[in-house]
């Protein structure tokens, strides 16, 4: 895949040359702008949703979310300590307000604390994290609408019934095919 953008890059730059000489160093430098804007944008509100979960572990409001979502956690991952827990109610709340990269590293704690020194490779529980953080069940995509906020969408938030409905159905999709995937493997022994 990386072969077919260089060649695209390199199509584009030689026929820029041949057709627009001109054009080369102000479409290079307009599009360095617009990938630096796109990352300070994406900085701010990586910045601000990681900020605000660091709040709400502090404030003890991820404990009251982790105790609201016990029987959904212990029927996705069986049972985990409280701190696996913890952590795994983080991220599915991060998730939900579509603050993803605030979501990750609760999410990469959680598997650290499921992993066992002698185990070599990934049990049912962190298959079931990586596929829920990976389908990302959003109420709200807080990340999505900044972004289209900041360049200048009219209305942002209609994006929010169509991220729920196609997010809900890959996340119940990917649910039921780790349990499906998990118990042939535990049947069959591998």
């Amino acid at each position: 895949m990386t072969l077919i953008f260089l060649a695209m890059m390199i199509a584009s730059c030689v026929w820029l040359l041949f057709q627009k000489p001109d054009a080369i160093l102000s479409t290079s430098l307009n599009a360095v702008h617009e990938s630096l804007l796109l990352a300070v944008t994406l900085a701010g509100i990586y910045i601000f949703w990681m900020a605000i979960a660091e709040i709400a572990t502090r404030s003890g409001l991820i404990d009251k979310i982790a105790k609201f979502l016990k029987k959904p956690i212990k029927f996705l991952f069986g049972k985990q300590s409280e701190e696996v827990n913890s952590y795994i109610a983080t991220n599915i709340a991060a998730n939900m307000i579509g603050a993803s990269g605030a979501a990750t590293p609760a999410a990469i704690s959680a598997i650290e604390h499921m992993a066992t020194p002698e185990q070599n490779k990934a049990s049912p529980p962190m298959i079931m994290l990586f596929i829920l953080a990976a389908t990302s069940l959003q109420l709200i995509p807080t990340t999505i609408i900044g972004i289209l906020q900041a360049n200048g969408s009219v209305n942002p938030a209609r994006i929010i019934l169509p991220t729920f409905i196609v997010s809900f159905c890959a996340t119940a999709v990917g649910v039921v095919l780790v349990k499906i995937f998990c118990r042939r493997c535990e049947k069959g022994g591998e």
